[in-house]
C-alpha cells in the first residue's frame, strides 16, 4: 500500500513538472511569434533562477548577447522613452542568476 502511494506521488510530481515546462515553452513560442510583453513577462515569471543559458535560448530564441546577460526586446518603449525588454543575467558558470522585464535605458 505504501509503495502505491509513493508511486502516485511521484507520478503527480512528474506530471506537474512536465506541464509547467511545457507552459514555459508555450509562452516562449508565443513570444517568438508575436514579440509581445505578456508572453515575455510570463516566461520571465516562470523561468527559475539557475536555468542554463542553453535552455533560455531554446525557449526564447536567439538573444541579444551582451556577454554577461541575454536581452529580449519587444517593439514598445516605456514612459522614459527606452525600449522594453527582459534581461537574464548570466553567472560565471552560464546559469541565470537574475532576471527582470522593464525599460532598458542604456
Amino acid at each position: 500500500m505504501k509503495s502505491t502511494k509513493l508511486f502516485w506521488f511521484f507520478l503527480l510530481v512528474a506530471v506537474w513538472h512536465c506541464s509547467s515546462g511545457s507552459a514555459l515553452h508555450t509562452y516562449g513560442q508565443a513570444f517568438q511569434k508575436h514579440r509581445d510583453y505578456n508572453s515575455l513577462k510570463r516566461v520571465v515569471d516562470a523561468m527559475e533562477l539557475g536555468t542554463d543559458t542553453i535552455q533560455v535560448k531554446a525557449i526564447l530564441g536567439e538573444p541579444i548577447d551582451m556577454g554577461f546577460d541575454y536581452r529580449y526586446l519587444i517593439d514598445s518603449v516605456g514612459p522614459n522613452g527606452c525600449v522594453i525588454g527582459a534581461v537574464f543575467h548570466i553567472d560565471e558558470v552560464g546559469k541565470i542568476d537574475q532576471k527582470w522585464i522593464d525599460e532598458i535605458c542604456e
